[in-house]
């Protein structure tokens, strides 16, 4: 690619999809704490009616509708047998109540559950008075009052879970009230994290040499791969020597059996770009696009080849930002991460601001309780502090030249802030 010729995200995204497409897996575990956070890979559907037996919402009486109706505001009847939760339901003997606990289910014969609360005595009677009357003075005799129908929440055969869903706690407890034990998940990427640059330093005690900095993208782009499913191994950061980057990164592939490379810096236009030079040697295989978006433009895209087979590799600029929200719209959605959530909202602003009309332009911004988006920091891509105090990234799409205070556009909420 040639010039400033740009290529859309959407197709740069759609092309980082198909170079993983190779290392996605897919394996089978249980519902529990491993589940959590998970992509589901197949569709899921209820082995059983949910719940299985019409069953009591209330501690109370049960009884037929018809002995409530006959006696007016109030009624006096014998007890029949206690029933608790996970006991036969039996069946209700006419003229009778049956005392009965939240969760247990309902005799053959009843119709309705009438609370405890609405006894005479407001309790139970004593246990070795269960042939003793009790005398209900009910605020309602409908049918079906505080009885949980069979099905009520799930039919068996209902489809509990789509394919592509995130496994969420109330989406593993329904599966599990379902009877079903295991799904069938995307497993992770395993990845490796590298960041390119003679002057880059492991984060320490003290300032770095004079012209070095510290290590922002190594730590943030772990966190942000692990954040959107992969398992992580940070390899630290390699100098500006294309022998020495490659290298390492074959090392470090065998060591840790690496499904994906994922490196920062290198991949701009100027005399030292390590990733670049790296595509000359033999065994890298990387293209270079730029793509319409800001910040984030240069990319590389490809793969290593190693001991006979081919590593993708997705390469991101070397600014922080640039690399954190390359990884948030390439690598994330690559690897199937869970989507986050876009709204359209009005966006705060003190003045007017200027936007690059060929581009799609990325900002860092906050919610507001009025439900505006107020931008944070600058456009610019080396201001980390702005892109840590955001909740959300505001898109201005190209052809914008100007955004204006109360806009609306597109928003894309993530975790940060102070929430």
């Amino acid at each position: 690619m040639s010039g400033e010729q740009r290529i859309p995200l959407a197709d740069h995204v759609a092309d980082a999809v198909a170079l993983l497409g190779s290392v996605r897996r897919t394996e089978v575990i249980p519902l529990d704490g491993r589940a959590l956070g998970r992509i589901a890979v197949a569709e899921q559907r209820a082995r059983v009616d949910v719940p299985g037996h019409d069953n009591s919402q209330m501690d109370g009486f049960a009884l037929a509708a018809a002995d409530l109706a006959a006696a007016g505001e109030s009624v006096t009847l014998h007890l029949g047998p206690m029933i608790a939760a996970g006991d036969a339901p039996g069946v209700l003997e006419p003229g009778t109540a049956r005392p009965i606990m939240t969760g247990a289910p309902i005799p053959d014969g009843a119709e309705l559950v009438i609370p405890v609360e609405e006894s005479a005595e407001g309790r139970f009677p004593p246990s070795d008075a269960e042939e003793s009357p009790v005398t209900l003075v009910p605020t309602s005799v409908a049918p079906g009052r505080f009885v949980r129908t069979r099905g009520s929440d799930t039919r068996r055969g209902d489809t509990v879970l789509r394919e592509d869903r995130l496994l969420t706690p109330p989406r593993i407890a329904h599966l599990a009230s379902c009877g079903i034990r295991d799904v069938r998940v995307l497993a992770p990427v395993r990845a490796l994290v590298l960041s390119t640059g003679s002057e880059v330093r492991s984060a320490g005690d003290g300032a770095p040499d004079p012209g070095a900095l510290f290590d922002a993208n190594g730590p943030g782009l772990t966190a942000a791969l692990a954040e959107a499913g992969a398992e992580v191994v940070h390899t630290g950061a390699v100098p500006d020597d294309a022998a020495v980057l490659l290298e390492q990164l074959r090392v470090q592939i065998r060591a840790h059996d690496a499904d994906l490379i994922v490196t920062s810096g290198g991949v701009s236009m100027g005399a030292l770009e390590v990733v670049r030079h790296a595509a000359e040697h033999d065994g890298a295989v990387l293209a270079f696009p730029k793509v319409a978006m800001q910040p984030g433009g240069p990319q590389g895209i490809g793969t290593l080849e190693d001991e006979g087979r081919r590593v993708p590799w997705l390469a991101f600029p070397g600014n922080p930002v640039s690399a954190l929200l390359s990884c948030e719209l390439i690598a994330r959605p690559a690897l199937g991460g869970p989507a986050r959530r876009r709204l359209r909202l009005p966006i705060h602003l003190e003045a007017a601001e200027p936007s690059p009309s060929g581009l799609d332009q990325y900002r860092r911004a906050r919610v507001l309780p009025s439900g505006r988006a107020r931008l944070v920091g600058g456009a610019s891509s080396h201001l980390l502090g702005g892109y840590a105090a955001a909740d959300a990234l505001v898109l201005v799409p190209r052809g914008t030249a100007v955004v204006h205070d109360g806009d609306e556009l597109e928003t894309l909420l993530i975790p940060g802030g102070d929430r």
